[in-house]
């Protein structure tokens, strides 16, 4: 279960901590036995990377990707409700399911804060954190299909994620979600404006998540479901 954790980690601003102890991660990673051999191989390369380049490098890489923009951002409801009323709900049901299970929020962050969410799913039973993570699990992948396009390593970290779920991925919804990469302006002037009224992916907002296949319902019985994990619905 260790690795729902170790994955949030790896997507957290890198420090020289991650650096030095990037090789007990990998063998955490290999010893918890979740993550097929072809998806570590890949992994652990980046891992490795990571480690072994310049950290005010990684650290300006990183900003770059997910401190200046929506379209990569660590925040789960960004994707949905981008700065609508209705995010602030969705933060209020999931922090309410975290606190259901015993988990409080320490940490000076977001509910939504995908390690924050990973560090949550490695401390409940696997099968509900397999079944919680498939309802992101559209966000996270198409988050992974942009990072692909960008030739960013941060994407085998989303693809691992893709291991630990049986959920499915709709591939049209990732080709879109490559094609919007290709596309994006990302000059100063249209970071500024992405920032003023847009969520991360077009049309997947309150009234419309035609682009983001819907894995969950809502339900009395799925609290989570009811915290709009992976539905704008």
């Amino acid at each position: 279960m260790i690795t729902f954790k170790l994955l949030g980690l790896l997507l957290a601003y890198p420090k020289e901590e991650l650096q030095i102890h990037m090789g007990d991660l990998k063998t955490a990673l290999e010893d918890d036995g979740l993550l097929p051999a072809k998806t570590k191989k890949s992994l652990f390369a980046f891992m490795d990377d990571l480690a072994n380049r310049d950290l005010m490098e990684v650290q300006e890489d990183y900003v770059s990707l997910f401190d200046r923009g929506r379209t990569l951002s660590l925040y789960l409801f960004e994707h949905i409700h981008g700065e609508s009323r209705d995010r602030g709900q969705a933060m209020v049901d999931l922090t309410d399911h975290y606190k259901a299970h015993g988990f409080s929020l320490a940490a000076k962050e977001l509910p939504d804060y995908l390690p924050l969410f990973l560090e949550f799913l490695s401390q409940i039973d696997i099968a509900e954190a397999q079944e919680l993570l498939g309802e992101t699990i559209h966000i996270i992948a198409g988050v992974g299909a942009k990072l692909k396009t960008k030739k960013s390593g941060y994407q085998h970290i989303y693809w691992a994620l893709q291991d630990l779920t049986s959920v499915k991925v709709d591939e049209a919804f990732l080709a879109q979600a490559a094609a919007e990469a290709e596309k994006e302006d990302t000059s100063l002037e249209a970071l500024d404006k992405e920032w003023e009224d847009t969520p991360a992916f077009d049309g997947t907002g309150d009234a419309d998540c035609g682009t983001c296949p819907s894995t969950i319902r809502h339900s009395e019985n799925n609290p989570a479901a009811n915290a709009n994990l992976a539905s704008g619905h």
